[in-house]
């Protein structure tokens, strides 16, 4: 069927124009309801089903809806962690020469101050013993003991463990650290100086709660000993109303050749 007005070329003109208005309106309208559809799929954080889904997401049972739900909001998306991302895990260590001085255990040199502070808990870290429970030695040879502060002999090796959780936009959200330092020498482990534990660069809604691991294996000439801690950390979205909580934890084995291997979760 041809629409197509006959006659003057003015009639014609006015045809066309007419025309291109109306498709211009009808792009602009098209345009304006996939903007309000896009902006009505943002997730809310006070509707349960997003609730649900934050949930899903850190109990492990989340889908590829719960993950593209999340990201449609990008101030959720760069503040809670990425279940697709792994986090990333790094252990520094040191040990203490003969004028006291902590120096690179891979190869003896003196470190500088920045590098020596990071073998120091952090001012906020909790090295309390109040929680501390104090498991059987991990072989026979060793009798149950505290930690040792004074001690002759032997080499003294501090560790450090940070463990880093990231956002959906790859941003740092928080960082997980566990210190020990343990002395060795003949093939043994000989005692515990300190333990710590602390988190540092917190965005907001993150927080770190109370500490619900706190273990430690005896060190008294055995052959290797453990140290075990993990934190509950509050991921709260609404205030203090809705949260979502991980549990990020270390364990730093020593050996009483000096090496060290650890393990992480969350």
């Amino acid at each position: 069927m041809n629409l197509r007005p006959a006659g003057a070329p003015e009639a014609l003109k006015k045809w066309r124009l007419t025309v291109g208005t109306v498709a211009l309106s009808a792009s602009l309208l098209t345009g304006l309801m996939s903007a309000t559809s896009m902006a009505a799929t943002v997730a809310d954080p006070s509707d349960p089903a997003v609730q649900a889904a934050i949930q899903r997401t850190f109990d492990g049972t989340w889908t590829q809806a719960d993950i593209d739900l999340i990201r449609s909001n990008p101030d959720l998306a760069g503040k809670l962690p990425d279940p697709r991302r792994a986090p990333t895990t790094v252990i520094k260590q040191a040990d203490i020469d003969e004028s006291g001085q902590p120096v690179d255990a891979a190869n003896g040199e003196p470190l500088s101050p920045a590098e020596a502070a990071e073998f120091e808990p952090s001012p906020t870290a909790d090295s309390t013993l109040l929680d501390r429970e104090v498991l059987p030695a991990e072989t026979e040879s060793g009798q149950p003991t505290g930690i040792t502060p004074f001690i002759t002999g032997g080499k003294w090796r501090k560790t450090h463990v940070i463990r880093t959780h990231y956002s959906y936009v790859g941003d740092v959200i928080y960082k997980y650290h566990h210190w020990a330092e343990f002395n060795y020498g003949g093939g043994k482990v000989r005692a515990w100086r300190y333990r710590a534990d602390d988190t540092t660069n917190e965005v907001d809604w993150v927080e770190p709660r109370e500490r619900l691991v706190n273990q430690v294996t005896s060190a008294n000439q055995t052959p290797s000993a453990t140290s075990y801690m993990k934190r509950k950390m509050s991921h709260c979205y609404i205030g203090n109303i809705a949260c979502a909580y991980s549990y990020p934890w270390v364990k730093t084995k020593v050996y009483g050749n000096g090496s060290v291997t650890f393990s992480t979760g969350s």
